[in-house]
């Protein structure tokens, strides 16, 4: 999911630059507008020098950061625990810019009535207190950019390491349990690619992330990596 209007930055071949300055914008750029994507798409990273994310003023919107002060939960009676008070920082969207969420092919369900669900329920770990609630708008088409006679793909998601081509790595813990198995996570911790990665190939894996110690006898937990394609020649 992005801010409309922008995507990851395709890691594609890096271009040498001497410039500090320069290379410091190149360093901390990680959205590119769709414009600013063909180009790269078609070109490769010298197509940044010049653009407006590097040279001039357009950035991504940036969300608010916020603090919010909280009291702890005695977990026994439900009620706020004494002597347990800390602040949170959080993260919130500014309102007036749509994040757009990318999907192609049929999905096996109602996609949009699944992602207002989530939004009315909130999304993560502090749904429980009112956050990561959002309203869906669409299914709009989207015509995304990508180079004409390409020879590799840039992906919109987190991807594999199999078949990485110019990639980022991330830890990814995955503790899952919730209802299932109560508190205890039953997801192995991996690594995967951060959005942008480029594949010669767009492929897609099960990955097994089952721990030792398995939540229950015969149970295996898998992870979805699947490569959203985009165009890119490298």
């Amino acid at each position: 999911m992005y801010p409309e209007g922008w995507l990851p930055r395709p890691k594609v071949p890096p271009v040498q630059v001497e410039d500090t300055v320069l290379r410091k914008a190149l360093k901390n750029l990680r959205l590119i507008t769709l414009e600013t994507f063909q180009k790269v798409a078609e070109k490769g990273e010298e197509a940044l020098l010049e653009s407006p994310e590097v040279q001039g003023p357009k950035a991504p919107p940036e969300p608010r950061r916020l603090r919010r002060s909280r009291v702890g939960i005695e977990r026994a009676t439900g009620a706020a625990r004494r002597g347990i008070l800390f602040t949170q920082e959080l993260l919130f969207p500014d309102p007036r810019t749509p994040y757009a969420l990318y999907m192609m092919g049929e999905p096996p369900f109602e996609l949009r009535d699944a992602l207002a669900f989530v939004g009315e329920m909130g999304f993560g770990g502090g749904a429980s207190v009112g956050l990561g609630r959002f309203r869906v708008e669409g299914p709009f088409g989207a015509e995304l950019p990508e180079a004409q006679g390409a020879n590799a793909y840039a992906t919109l998601a987190p991807g594999p390491l199999e078949g990485a081509l110019y990639y980022e790595l991330e830890p990814h813990w995955g503790r899952l349990g919730g209802g299932y198995v109560g508190a205890r996570p039953f997801k192995s911790p991996y690594f995967r690619t951060r959005e942008g990665s480029v594949y010669r190939e767009a492929k897609d894996l099960l990955l097994d992330t089952t721990p030792e110690e398995p939540p229950e006898a015969g149970a295996r937990v898998w992870e979805f990596l699947g490569v959203f394609p985009l165009g890119v020649r490298v």
